[in-house]
């Protein structure tokens, strides 16, 4: 496994691990490979259809979940299709394993990824359009697909233009953030983590805040002192300004797999 030192801008390869905290992670399914494929398949064929039908399509947000607490909303795309680097993962990708069998989630996807792929900027601008319309204050960007280094400048305007929505995101575009990093930075309501995953090498030379995940075996990428845990609801964080929303650079988060 690897580690994240706050000194430097490279991955540690040792190994940790850490007693389980009182949310017990669960083991990842071990998911046929061609099942996955046939679940993005099915997306990608969605997507063709409203590519076809950009008329009639929007962006769906998604309202609060469980997980995200009833004031965050989510806008995503389609898992590992719509992902710039997931070699390392995409097999055990919580959403396509969870997440993206239900059909009404399939289609919104693809809906979405349509309209992301055909024209960025309505995307984004339609993001908008229902963020200020809803008056939303808390959004997670991506539960399911990654950024492009072309969307972080557009989460950046989002990001200036609605000073009261906090924006969240989680992303192993490594690259791109590092690239768009080099030269821009968001504005300090938009909150970008560095997802960490084993054998996936994660340059961060910016100190960006990272997240980890913990394993049914105890091991985690995350150092062995300084993460905090991820209480299970962003809204409950949000309203209580604690977990992923506060965290500064050199921070870490810890994610029981689930």
């Amino acid at each position: 496994m690897m580690r994240i030192t706050t000194t430097t801008t490279t991955i540690v390869t040792t190994t940790t691990t850490i007693e389980i905290p009182h949310k017990t992670p669960k083991k990842i399914k071990n998911m046929n490979p061609i099942y996955i494929k046939g679940r993005i398949q099915r997306m990608l064929e969605l997507r063709d259809y409203w590519f076809q039908h950009l008329d009639e399509a929007h962006v769906i947000l998604q309202k609060g979940n469980s997980k995200t607490g009833q004031n965050c909303y989510t806008v995503s795309l389609i898992p590992i299709a719509d992902c710039p680097n997931c070699s390392g993962c995409w097999d055990k990708c919580y959403d396509i394993l969870n997440v993206c069998f239900q059909p009404d989630v399939q289609n919104d996807r693809a809906r979405n990824s349509a309209i992301h792929k055909a024209d960025i900027r309505r995307f984004w601008y339609e993001v908008e359009l229902q963020l200020r319309a809803l008056f939303i204050t808390e959004l997670r960007i991506n539960v399911g697909g990654d950024l492009t280094e072309e969307d972080f400048y557009y989460v950046k305007e989002l990001g200036k233009r609605n000073p009261k929505c906090d924006i969240l995101f989680f992303t192993k575009n490594y690259d791109g953030i590092n690239s768009f990093l080099d030269k821009n930075e968001f504005p300090t309501n938009v909150k970008p983590i560095m997802s960490a995953w084993p054998e996936m090498e994660m340059q961060n030379p910016h100190n960006l805040p990272c997240s980890h995940v913990l394993f049914a075996d105890g091991t985690t990428t995350a150092p062995d002192f300084g993460a905090v845990f991820c209480n299970g609801n962003c809204s409950e964080c949000h309203f209580n300004e604690t977990g992923c929303w506060t965290l500064r650079k050199g921070g870490h988060v810890i994610f029981p797999a689930h």
